[in-house]
């Protein structure tokens, strides 16, 4: 009787310990959501990448307006 109550023992202590830690391990990958972001700094970051490509535009075309080649 005190050989079962050993083995039983250890597989829950080892049970236990295998579900812990893939618990923790499950909570660890998981990455944060990114931050919410204001409608101010979601419109300037829109306002910089419509000036970015005008100007590639620009470039693109040169300054008389034909395509570069």
């Amino acid at each position: 009787m005190p050989k079962l109550i050993w083995k039983l023992s250890r597989v829950l202590i080892v049970s236990s310990v295998a579900i812990s830690s893939a618990s923790l391990f499950g909570c660890a990958s998981r990455t944060p959501p990114p931050p919410e972001r204001s409608t101010s700094e979601i419109k300037r970051d829109a306002d910089r990448a419509f000036e970015k490509m005008k100007q590639e535009e620009r470039e693109y075309r040169g300054e008389g307006g034909s395509p570069a080649r």
